[in-house]
């Protein structure tokens, strides 16, 4: 059985930000991948967010239905690859916390868009990708951390966009 690929991809949570998924996808020799899309948002210092608001409910008000059809849509079009799609939240820029983040979630690469703009979704929101590639040697010692040149924005958030300019077969 093949070993899984686990791949982090810094994310806005946005239909352009899934272009440099595809892209990274496609790229990747790997049989079997998960993919965890990560935004950067900083926990509250507020007891009554921490306590009330869930990472569901985060998730929830970050993601799209388009965005989320999206992700499905890969999934479909990479089946054969045996391809998921995951997505979470980072609470800290902490070097630590980022450390012991990727050692939890057995991450084997990251893969950072270099001139990709984040869209800001949140009030606490950071750069994951600064973030990690912050980090120091000694504590990326088992994933690999590879900048790659991001798609510009389209400044749409249409699913047209993402799948038919790839002349793919997708049906509805």
């Amino acid at each position: 059985m093949a070993k899984v690929t686990r791949v982090l991809i810094p994310s806005d949570f946005t239909i352009d930000s899934l272009f440099f998924v595809i892209h990274s996808i496609e790229q990747s020799p790997a049989e079997q991948l998960d993919v965890i899309l990560v935004y950067g948002n900083k926990s509250s210092n507020s007891i009554s967010e921490l306590l009330g608001i869930t990472l569901e409910d985060q998730l929830n008000n970050l993601q799209s239905e388009d965005f989320l059809k999206a992700c499905q849509m890969i999934c479909h079009r990479y089946g054969n690859r045996k391809l998921t799609i995951y997505t979470d939240i980072l609470g800290s820029d902490n070097l630590n916390y980022l450390h012991h983040y990727l050692r939890g979630a057995r991450i084997d690469e990251v893969k950072i868009p270099t001139d990709y703009e984040f869209e800001k979704r949140t009030r606490h929101f950071f750069d994951v990708g600064q973030a990690l590639l912050s980090l120091d040697k000694s504590k990326q010692k088992h994933v690999s951390i590879v900048e790659k040149p991001g798609t510009n924005k389209t400044g749409r958030n249409v699913l047209a966009d993402l799948f038919f300019n790839k002349k793919w077969d997708v049906n509805y």
